[in-house]
């Protein structure tokens, strides 16, 4: 049986862990990690991994160092040139460190992050343009130590999940995303649509058990 509380368990340990690798190179918590830490101050309950932003240039060293720890393997059918997923055992419940690469240079006044949830690295136009004054400096979280988190965390909220960021939704049913001029946009589904959503996600759920 799915135990969110044991795997919120693992998701902050994974967290704390990571967080203490990453202390020496330019990363911020991502997504889901940082909406439920500057909304909820805690990790979102239900969700199965940590999403966590870095710099491409320290992608080599970061994997190798991790690579290192033995805890986290690499899940080589997701990861990307600019994303790795690390899987952790822990505890037989299987959760998930995902690694989203960003590229930043001089002269742009934003850093482009070209996973996020399309996974079209190859395509310039679902790339994400995130406006480096959001992100930079970066600043140390009250919450857990070493976690690095942005310049301005409600201004990132803002721009990954739109004004009404504050209000808990159930990822992969209740909402959609676009890319609108590399920017995300977050679509609100109805509630037939978001019905049949979980719906088709308890399915597909069950079957991959079976």
């Amino acid at each position: 049986m799915f135990n969110k509380s044991k795997l919120k368990e693992i998701n902050l340990k994974n967290l704390i862990e990571i967080s203490k690798i990453l202390k020496n190179f330019e990363y911020s918590i991502y997504f889901g990690t940082l909406l439920g830490i500057t909304r909820d101050k805690e990790i979102i309950g239900g969700d199965d991994d940590i999403d966590i932003l870095v710099n491409i240039e320290n992608k080599d060293k970061i994997e190798n160092i991790i690579k290192k720890t033995k805890k986290f393997k690499i899940n080589k059918k997701k990861s990307n040139a600019y994303f790795v997923q690390f899987v952790n055992n822990r505890n037989k419940v299987k959760s998930f460190i995902d690694f989203y690469f960003f590229v930043s240079l001089r002269k742009q006044k934003f850093i482009i992050e070209k996973h996020n949830f399309s996974g079209l690295v190859n395509d310039n136009r679902f790339a994400f343009h995130i406006p480096k004054k959001l992100m930079f400096p970066l600043k140390k979280s009250r919450i857990i130590k070493d976690l690095k988190i942005p310049r301005n965390s409600i201004g990132m909220c803002k721009y990954l999940y739109g004004e009404k960021w504050k209000k808990p939704l159930q990822k992969n049913s209740e909402y959609r995303w676009e890319i609108i001029n590399n920017k995300p946009l977050l679509i609100k589904r109805s509630y037939l649509g978001s019905l049949n959503r979980k719906i088709k996600n308890f399915l597909t759920n069950k079957f991959k058990k079976q």
